[in-house]
């Protein structure tokens, strides 16, 4: 193969590899705000929440929604450093 064609492969490998970081960062932010609004609603409901019983179960759901919330924005963290090292390591154009 050709420097040329070789070096258009490798481009549309790259290409691709972007534009599925892109469609996990668009899902994985509608997720984010699907998130963030249950755990709104979760700290409501434990703020007029008098049961002891019923507050432990919603400390419980928050605790874990939150950890969730977390993961899904360390992910983003980490496609967002891989994509700025891809573009510091591409090699000037010509």
């Amino acid at each position: 193969m050709k420097t040329k064609k070789l070096l258009a492969k490798l481009t549309d490998f790259m290409s691709k590899d972007q534009t599925s970081q892109r469609e996990e960062l668009e899902h994985i932010r509608k997720v984010l705000k699907k998130l963030k609004k249950k755990e709104q609603d979760l700290r409501e409901e434990l703020a007029a929440e008098l049961d002891d019983d019923e507050r432990r179960e919603l400390e419980g759901k928050l605790d874990v929604v939150h950890a969730q919330r977390i993961k899904g924005v360390d992910r983003v963290k980490e496609i967002r450093d891989s994509r700025r090292e891809q573009g510091s390591d591409k090699a000037p154009e010509m």
